[in-house]
């Protein structure tokens, strides 16, 4: 049962860190391109402080090593993702199926990158 609480909670920390006000402009304009870095690097750090907290709350005490693991991960999938934007301007348009498939598969990684978390998580 704590394995999946851990699941959800990590789940629900991406939804808040992808999904609401705590993704600036500054941060999405960057993401689209994957470039500058920086904007990109903080919202990777937003997505690891939320995700720490939770399995700090948890009790998970491997949070630390966890924390660099989501940073790195979601810090090289969202650029990746922007520059196949940069690289293929056609997957910019909601109207090319493409954009579609890169999209999913940009969610894919990350829950994957979620999943493996959850499974690491010690107490």
């Amino acid at each position: 049962m704590e394995q999946t609480q851990i699941l959800i909670g990590l789940f629900i920390c991406h939804f808040l860190a992808d999904y609401t006000h705590l993704s600036t402009a500054w941060m999405l304009n960057a993401k689209r391109f994957g470039k500058p870095i920086f904007p990109i690097f903080a919202h990777a750090m937003v997505h690891t402080l939320l995700m720490g907290i939770f399995l700090g709350c948890m009790g998970i005490s491997n949070t630390i090593l966890l924390m660099v693991f989501q940073l790195i991960t979601h810090f090289i999938i969202d650029v990746w993702k922007g520059r196949m934007n940069g690289w293929f301007p056609a997957l910019q348009s909601p109207a090319n199926k493409w954009h579609w498939i890169v999209f999913g598969f940009d969610q894919l990684l990350h829950a994957l990158v979620i999943i493996v978390i959850s499974l690491y998580s010690t107490i």
